[in-house]
């Protein structure tokens, strides 16, 4: 059988396209990525989205479609979710202990649970991997087991989902230091109420950690106002961590004010108060 897979986000790796492939390669299928003009000469197209506002003018009745980007609730057959694919980006788990109101990954994943070790997903010969666990720390021994084998394979990772900075202790950061990156340690203040919790994780982590290596995701245009949004990017940037604005929405505000954060040249010589009439 011709099989065609149609990633609707290309310059992301799809893994459930990816467990797809694999899965009808060892049925002996041919794999194809999807071609529209070529629609007729498929057995069978997978189509798979990741946001919600991803064009879907190509997509067809036929299609077997899933993803966050169609439906919160479509999930792979059991034998294809079974696949592990190793290509050095994926999942050691899924779910989340959080119900956070502005995030999907409970309602779709459901709570955390392991689903794959270091060895399901290198190849064996690349020196990184990326992993896209939610929120690996919420399952703390396999977060240290997970660790180990990246050291024991001398792996440099990208944790790229962030990791949550309200779970992390002394045990965790000294872990972490001992680790090699690709990119910095990523973590989130997503809400004023959760002050405490992040200021007290980001001093554990800077007994650890030099600065320069972590970056914050600052979630705005949620539930914060304006002086709050403020008052998170400055802290971060008086600690030398470089903030990242996320907006939730697009209001124009908003964009301007994540423009001005997420220009670190112009960040740290322009004050927002300037930055924003101009």
């Amino acid at each position: 059988m011709l099989i065609g897979l149609y990633n609707l986000e290309p310059k992301y790796i799809n893994i459930a396209l990816e467990k797809i492939r694999l899965y009808h390669l060892l049925q002996g299928d041919t794999i194809q990525d999807y071609f529209p003009l070529e629609h007729d000469r498929y057995h069978k197209i997978y189509c798979s989205s990741i946001f919600t506002w991803s064009g879907k003018s190509y997509v067809t009745n036929d299609m077997i479609c899933g993803g966050t980007g169609f439906d919160l609730t479509t999930t792979l057959p059991p034998e294809i979710e079974a696949m592990k694919p190793k290509i050095n980006i994926g999942f050691t788990t899924r779910g989340c202990i959080r119900r956070c109101p502005f995030c999907v990954v409970r309602e779709k994943e459901g709570d955390i649970r392991a689903v794959a070790k270091i060895d399901d997903i290198w190849d064996g010969k690349s020196r990184e991997v990326i992993l896209l666990d939610n929120n690996i720390l919420a399952l703390r021994e396999w977060f240290f087991r997970v660790c180990d084998d990246l050291n024991r394979y001398n792996l440099k990772v990208d944790f790229n989902q962030g990791l949550d900075i309200r779970l992390l202790d002394n045990e965790v950061a000294r872990t972490l230091a001992t680790l090699k990156y690709t990119k910095q340690i990523r973590f989130s203040w997503d809400q004023m109420r959760t002050e405490d919790q992040v200021k007290r994780g980001i001093q554990t982590l800077l007994q650890y950690i030099n600065p320069h290596r972590l970056m914050c995701f600052v979630l705005i245009g949620y539930d914060t106002t304006e002086e709050e949004d403020l008052y998170r990017v400055e802290y971060l940037k008086s600690l030398k961590i470089d903030p990242f604005a996320m907006s939730y929405n697009k209001d124009p505000r908003y964009r301007h004010f994540a423009r001005w954060v997420n220009h670190k040249a112009i960040c740290v010589s322009v004050p927002w108060k300037e930055y924003r009439i101009a």
